[in-house]
């Protein structure tokens, strides 16, 4: 979701001329404007907002919602009235006068030179440049409004220090909407000589957020852009003898950037892409709790993932016992065992972390990560060290000596920090980290064992319906089992069991020619056993309308009903739908010749 950004209405009444430059003792009055070559910026009068005051600005031509300010001349002086008058003398001097012919703002420029056909010249890059016309070098030039940034940062412009000059150029807010005068905040790079480089935001004088480092790309401690956006610029960090800056330049010709402090302190960064004329907020800073400057003071680490927020570096201590959190912006932590620069002491890794404010920090740029440890290694003052460097194959090396402010944990573009620990802290976070570790390690082999053990024991169930299965297939169910749903009723009455293959060999495959007859509940057939035994095989018809439960009780009571006048019930079988007795075959007349005598016919 983009955030909300604070859009400037304004007044611009006139039109525009065709030239992009203002010529010596050429009058460019209120209502009249210049504009780029092709078109992107333009030069003239506006009010802000809702007031009345007229301002000489610079302002992006052809956007939308209004036309967006981007440069202001007269920000501390306005004019009351529409009598503005802006003109360049031959002295290369460029003032803003008023009515009664007084001047409300000057360049204070001068050129120095002969047959000089001065101009000031307003460029596609938003920069207002007094130059001499007859030079095509736009790099040449007396004097320039990217010197002197309001609260817009174009890409081009330079924020930082000029050591011969001492001119430091940097962002002001504005004091409101309405009132562009410099505001309470500023936005600046720290341009001192032996400090990496970061980037403040400031109320006055006190730092209220900080931006950084550096890390070979872009400056670290802030957010990710918006989902959407496809920044297509390069920032550069100059450091020389002459200079220090920090720069950004846009490397495509469908996008642009600019970055606005606004007048309650925060940086956005905007983004066109052409050829829509809206400008999209991509990013904003600060964001949240943990971007307030040294919000949980020296050693404390900020996390907002987090509650409380604030919390103490691993081997640091809240001070007091009375202390529940270091949130109160008060230095709270301490270290666990103070440091004696024993052979024991070493350093605690800390992954995904905005590093330390660097001012009271050391850079070597040819210096290894192996190197850097070593160096803080070796002098006992070095209270931590990191590689700011994030480029592939990029090395350098920051070594801090004193305290650790400003440090919170970071994901998105966190960086690892080596942090100085005693020997004590060190083998009790080595301790603590094994114990941490053997426990890990009893639970996975637990789960592991329990695992493994369930894996045996369905193991074990599979196969043994699998057997079971194979076996009734091969040769019929193990005697006195039956389908789901069957009474373990015939069991208790140790009938024996007959396969199905079985029968059906014995039958000849239930053939016609063993056929006996057939009744009420299904056919009767003869069939021999292996053993010879000769047999009967009553089958119930699937359709006789005989359940399992009459089948149950017909086995039940032959079985128990056991007599030498009865025919004898050998055994049943079940399988599928199929449904048997097999009883002792008997001849006919058999038992009349039993009784009587009588010789079979």
């Amino acid at each position: 979701m983009l955030l909300p950004h604070i859009t400037v209405f304004f007044l611009v009444v006139g039109t525009s001329r065709s030239s992009d430059t203002i010529a010596v003792h050429q009058n460019i009055s209120d209502g009249q404007t210049i504009v780029s070559a092709n078109a992107k910026f333009e030069l003239g009068f506006f009010s802000p907002g809702s007031s009345k005051n007229r301002y000489l600005g610079i302002w992006y031509k052809n956007t939308s919602p209004q036309t967006t300010i981007a440069w202001v001349a007269n920000r501390e002086t306005p004019l009351i009235d529409t009598s503005g008058v802006i003109k360049l003398d031959n002295q290369g001097n460029l003032t803003l006068v008023n009515g009664s012919g007084k001047v409300i703002w000057s360049s204070n420029s001068s050129a120095t030179g002969t047959n000089m056909n001065l101009v000031a010249q307003l460029l596609d890059t938003g920069n207002l440049v007094i130059k001499n016309g007859n030079e095509t070098n736009n790099e040449i030039v007396i004097w320039q409004s990217f010197d002197y940034p309001g609260d817009t940062c174009l890409p081009g412009m330079k924020l930082g220090k000029n050591f011969i000059t001492g001119r430091e150029t940097y962002q002001t807010s504005w004091r409101s909407t309405d009132d562009p005068s410099p505001g309470e905040y500023t936005l600046s790079i720290s341009a001192v000589k032996g400090e990496y480089q970061q980037v403040y935001i400031r109320r006055s004088s006190a730092i209220k957020t900080r931006i950084g480092p550096y890390n070979g790309v872009s400056f670290s401690g802030r957010a990710n852009y918006a989902p959407d956006a496809s920044p297509a610029s390069v920032s550069y960090v100059i450091v020389n003898e002459n200079e220090i800056y920090i720069t950004f330049i846009s490397n495509s010709n469908t996008t642009t950037l600019r970055t606005v402090l606004t007048p309650d302190g925060k940086l956005e960064i905007l983004q066109q892409k052409f050829p829509n004329t809206e400008w999209i907020l991509i990013s904003t800073l600060p964001v949240d709790y943990c971007d307030i400057y040294g919000v949980c003071g020296p050693y404390g680490s900020c996390n907002t993932a987090t509650s409380p927020n604030c919390g103490c570096l691993k081997g640091f201590e809240l001070k007091n016992s009375d202390d529940t959190s270091p949130d109160n912006g008060t230095s709270v932590c301490r270290r666990g065992t103070a440091l004696d620069c024993g052979p024991g002491e070493g350093f605690q890794k800390f992954s995904s972390m905005k590093l330390p404010d660097t001012k009271n920090a050391v850079y070597s740029s040819n210096m290894s990560l192996s190197d850097c440890a070593v160096a803080c290694k070796n002098n006992c003052a070095c209270t931590a060290y990191a590689n700011p460097n994030i480029t592939p194959g990029g090395v350098g090396c920051l070594l801090w000596f004193g305290d650790l402010i400003d440090v919170r944990v970071f994901p998105q573009n966190g960086q690892d920090l080596y942090v100085r620990l005693a020997a004590s802290e060190l083998s009790d976070l080595h301790a603590s980290f094994h114990r941490k570790k053997r426990v890990v390690m009893v639970v996975t082999l637990s789960i592991a064992a329990v695992l493994t053990l369930l894996g045996l024991i369905l193991a074990f169930y599979i196969r043994r319906r699998w057997k079971k299965k194979s076996y009734v297939e091969r040769e019929g169910r193990p005697k006195n089992t039956l389908n789901k749903g069957d009474s373990s009723q015939i069991g208790s009455a140790e009938v024996p069991l007959f396969s199905l293959a079985k029968i059906s060999r014995a039958t000849n495959d239930f053939s016609v020619d063993n056929k006996l007859g057939e009744g009420g509940f299904g056919p009767v057939y003869k069939g021999v056993l292996e053993e010879g035994q000769e047999i009967a095989v009553k089958r119930l018809s699937r359709s006789s309308g005989q359940g399992l439960v009459e089948f149950e009780n017909e086995v039940i009571c032959i079985a128990k009903l056991q007599h030498r006048n009865l025919v004898k019930l050998l055994g049943y079988c079940i399988q599928g739908d199929d449904r048997m007795l097999i009883y002792e075959y008997l001849p006919n007349k058999s038992l009349d010749n039993f009784l009587f005598g009588r010789p079979l016919l």
